[in-house]
């Protein structure tokens, strides 16, 4: 009885059972699902998305990243996304600007801290509730173009555009910790991958 209604469950299964053992499913976590959400961010940035509030971009990218950081196992990997995303939409001359993609690997780089920390590693929920501040690395560049060039219009509303980002950026470290939820429940952390 138990052999029979095993059977059934793994052929219902999405993933084969050849593929949930312990190598394919750290390739997932350490390769594919890293290069995919790098993809991602890259095509995304071309998107236009007409919700035209300060921050909601963040959504994506910042899911991503925060996704990417707490499911693999290697902290320097959030980096390696970061960076491939900054440098695929610096390439593709995609996004909103030629300078406004290294936001990519400016919130790559506060995640690899935080996820450096031993504390924080066990205490994943921390970096879904950082990813808010971490957020606001979007607004250096217009800062910064903002004290360069010194255009007044710059700072226009700057605390409304940082509530927005901040509350973006806790919308999208809560959807990546949903993800990485549901990615640890399909490869439980008992697992030998996890």
């Amino acid at each position: 009885m138990w052999r029979g209604r095993q059977a059934y469950l793994e052929a219902m299964t999405v993933m084969p059972w050849a593929a949930r053992n312990a190598t394919s499913l750290a390739l997932a976590r350490e390769a594919v699902f890293p290069a995919a959400a790098a993809a991602v961010i890259t095509i995304s940035a071309d998107v236009r998305m007409p919700l035209a509030l300060p921050g909601h971009r963040g959504l994506v990218w910042l899911t991503l990243l925060v996704a990417v950081a707490l499911t693999t196992r290697r902290p320097p990997t959030v980096l390696a996304v970061g960076a491939a995303s900054t440098a695929a939409t610096l390439l593709l001359q995609s996004g909103p600007g030629p300078w406004a993609s290294i936001r990519y690997l400016g919130a790559a780089v506060l995640l690899y801290l935080l996820i450096a920390s031993p504390a924080v590693r066990a205490r994943r929920w921390l970096v879904a509730l950082a990813a808010a501040p971490v957020h606001l690395v979007a607004l250096v560049v217009p800062l910064t173009r903002w004290l360069i060039v010194g255009h007044s219009f710059g700072m226009v509303a700057i605390g409304e555009k940082a509530l927005f980002h901040l509350g973006f950026g806790l919308a999208a470290g809560m959807l990546g910790w949903a993800i990485v939820a549901v990615i640890d429940r399909a490869a439980p952390a008992g697992s030998p991958s996890g």
